[in-house]
């Protein structure tokens, strides 16, 4: 019985949170070693004319502006390990409902690291800027069954949208 309530609430109380900025789940570890908004800016074609979000495929729109992440993967174990990092990574907090998917990253396809190699890159998500008294943004890693919420250091000023 006391598993079931055990099981339960962790369940209910989600991912645990990382102490600092690394975590280690199923022989890789990450480490969050920067964040930083973003600043795309709308392109200005002639006289006072800025793109619309349209005719800009993949950047984004609204209130929404960029959130970069970056990351250090490593693998700390003694066999090759695969990962899939669109699929393991989303972002959590601030005032999203649910886990946030990336909208970019420089990683790429790389589909497994050799034991003791590690790749460096920053994960992209486009998000509303959260609110002072939002929860705080945290990088969540689900890997093996297993999930963590690693704390993102967000810097107070996001840049503007460029609209205008």
């Amino acid at each position: 019985m006391l598993s079931i309530g055990g099981y339960a609430w962790r369940w209910l109380a989600g991912p645990n949170i990382a102490a600092g900025a690394e975590a280690t789940l199923d022989g890789l570890t990450v480490t969050v070693f920067s964040a930083g908004w973003v600043e795309m800016g709308h392109v200005t074609t002639g006289p006072g004319f800025t793109m619309p979000d349209q005719m800009m495929p993949g950047a984004p729109s609204g209130d929404e502006v960029r959130l970069g992440i970056g990351i250090t993967l490593s693998n700390t174990d003694s066999r090759t390990r695969g990962f899939n990092v669109p699929e393991e990574f989303a972002l959590v907090g601030g005032e999203l409902r649910e886990p946030l998917p990336m909208s970019a990253d420089t990683i790429g396809t790389l589909p497994r690291l050799a034991p003791g190699a590690s790749v460096r890159g920053v994960l992209y998500f486009d998000l509303a800027v959260p609110a002072d008294d939002d929860p705080p943004l945290r990088l969540q890693w689900v890997r093996g069954g297993d999930a963590v919420r690693i704390p993102v250091p967000v810097p107070n000023e996001a840049p503007s949208h460029g609209h205008g």
